[in-house]
């Protein structure tokens, strides 16, 4: 496979990630602490961090779409299953920050810096 020199995060932006940034620009906050079986933030931050890792990989094959969402599944759910959560458990703490757009924004721009940071150590072969 051949990387682009550009780096990882110059890719096209996936309908998942794009659908993520306008769900956050665009929804209202209502305030209160974290409801029970939600997701703390720093837990959200991998589980967003290792899914974008994830989808960039499989998207980086060059599969067909339909085989590329099947096997972004079954590694999405391997991500979860290593995290020690579930799908239903992440898309509700998923609503719950989009719902707060300032903790939202603030994991947003937590899961950037952690990505650039990765793509540097990548490009300039440290380990993770």
């Amino acid at each position: 496979m051949r990387k682009s020199a550009k780096g990882l995060l110059h890719l096209p932006i996936t309908p998942w990630c794009f659908a993520l940034v306008v769900a956050v620009l665009f929804s209202c906050g209502k305030g209160g602490l974290t409801e029970k079986g939600v997701l703390p933030e720093d837990k959200m931050l991998e589980l967003l961090s290792d899914i974008y890792v994830v989808e960039q990989k499989v998207n980086s094959l060059g599969l067909k779409r339909d085989t590329a969402d099947q096997i972004f599944e079954k590694l999405k759910d391997k991500v979860f299953e290593k995290a020690g959560t579930t799908d239903s458990i992440f898309r509700l703490s998923l609503d719950y920050y989009i719902e707060r757009p300032k903790i939202m924004e603030s994991i947003y721009s937590q899961l950037v810096d952690s990505m650039n940071l990765r793509e540097q150590r990548i490009l300039s072969g440290q380990p993770k």
